[in-house]
């Protein structure tokens, strides 16, 4: 302990701790005396950061370094010195740096604090209504509707001819001419579509272009004043277990949030061929179709679409990767522009790839070739096994089925493909999706 008393042991003012960082502290002398009674009295190992110069030298004793007159001469700081004083500027910045999130926060508690981030996100959410008619019970749009959990009302007695139905989705802002991003299920068909604003303000919108093989949609308002847009960030950079916010309409309750975090991906729900969704225990319920999930960031990853509707916690999105596809490619009809190549697949069990004895992972098998198709040019034939696409591995049919749905009619696609024991690489100019 020091006796503050004594003379002796007297600390100068120069000589305050700089830092204490819980597990030892630095101070910018050399003073060994010193030294010697704050690790006595903080009871932590201390680390001085001195010039050369020794403060508790006696005076016919001085260094080597000091004048006649006892002051200290100049010079360069010693390496150890330097190594001491770098290594005393990362242990500063390294604990605020571990603590730091950029995105939101954490409380004290330890749980994430998204107050900030949500003022921020929600202004460019919308809701969106709809007046459609539907001229029976089987139509596609109802039974899309149906498969994804939406709430429909007004549906007493579809077999009687056309009923006005008014259902609620939601939507975001994607681009500053008024762009929103929503499901094809939510506006498909219908008479009259409504978009209420952040700011409660409603405008009519109009149909720009529809991805139907994917469940997204673009429309269109007039901008009553400045819009705020969202984010569009990268699906394939999204890892299982990272935190998302759901922020839609459910039940007519706009601009509501909830948060969870991606339970899975690549999910397929058999509601099309381009299946890829991502999972998330974010609560998603009707309404919520068409509406943004938001990573921390405040980027878009995906657009929430459907639940099952005997579960709990069980939500699923489309990847966001799929909006730039269908902003990139539209027709002038208003249809979203995709690559086709004319043939028909199914993947091969483990039994079948051992009885032709083959190795390792194989992808899909072309069980049919549709005449005068891109794939039937190229010289594809029913049996072939697809071993690469755009050489990446083929490893199923739904993969093979994404790659050619992503490129462009004219686009030139290299497959390698198995037949009779040899191999052969095709080049496929691919074709228009005919629906």
């Amino acid at each position: 302990m020091i006796d503050r008393n004594s003379p002796q042991q007297e600390l100068p003012m120069r000589l305050v701790p700089v830092c204490d960082l819980g597990t030892f502290m630095i101070v910018p002398f050399r003073n060994h005396k010193t030294q010697s009674l704050l690790e006595a009295e903080f009871m932590t190992p201390v680390f001085c950061l001195g010039h050369g110069v020794s403060l508790d030298a006696p005076p016919g004793k001085r260094s080597a370094h000091q004048g006649s007159a006892g002051r200290p001469i100049a010079k360069h700081p010693s390496s150890r010195s330097i190594i001491l004083f770098v290594v005393f500027l990362m242990l500063l910045w390294v604990p605020g740096s571990l603590m730091a999130i950029p995105q939101g926060g954490w409380d004290r508690g330890g749980c994430p604090d998204f107050i900030e981030l949500i003022k921020e996100l929600t202004p460019a959410v919308v809701t969106i209504s709809i007046e459609r008619h539907l001229l029976q019970s089987e139509s596609p749009a109802f039974s899309r509707m149906v498969n994804r959990g939406e709430a429909l009302s007004e549906l007493n007695d579809l077999s009687k001819g056309p009923v006005l139905s008014d259902t609620l989705g939601s939507g975001f802002i994607c681009d500053d001419s008024g762009l929103i991003v929503t499901n094809a299920h939510v506006v498909e068909g219908a008479g009259k579509i409504l978009v209420t604003l952040h700011s409660g303000k409603t405008v009519e919108a109009k149909v720009v272009s529809l991805h139907p093989k994917v469940d997204l949609a673009l429309i269109k308002i007039v901008p009553p004043y400045e819009l705020k847009k969202a984010k569009i960030g990268d699906s394939s950079r999204v890892q299982v277990g990272e935190w998302v916010l759901a922020v839609g309409n459910p039940f007519g309750l706009g601009r509501t949030v909830t948060v969870g975090i991606v339970s899975g991906k690549g999910r397929f729900l058999g509601l099309g061929p381009d299946d890829d969704f991502l999972q998330t225990d974010a609560s998603i319920n009707p309404g919520n179709s068409g509406g943004p999930l938001f990573n921390t960031a405040g980027e878009v990853i995906g657009v929430n679409t459907a639940i099952i509707a005997s579960g709990k916690g069980i939500g699923f999105s489309i990847p966001s990767n799929y909006i730039h596809e269908l902003m990139q490619s539209t027709n002038g009809d208003g249809t979203a522009t995709r690559g086709w190549l004319g043939l028909y697949v199914s993947d091969l069990d483990e039994t079948t790839v051992k009885e032709l004895g083959l190795e390792g992972a194989c992808g899909p098998v072309v069980d049919e070739v549709i005449p005068n198709a891109p794939a039937h040019l190229a010289g594809l034939r029913k049996g072939d096994i697809v071993l690469t696409v755009g050489g990446q591995p083929a490893t199923n049919g739904r993969q093979l089925s994404r790659v050619v749905g992503a490129s462009k009619p004219g686009d030139m696609l290299r497959l390698t493909v198995l037949r009779d024991s040899q191999t052969y690489e095709l080049n496929i100019v691919l074709g228009r999706s005919p629906d």
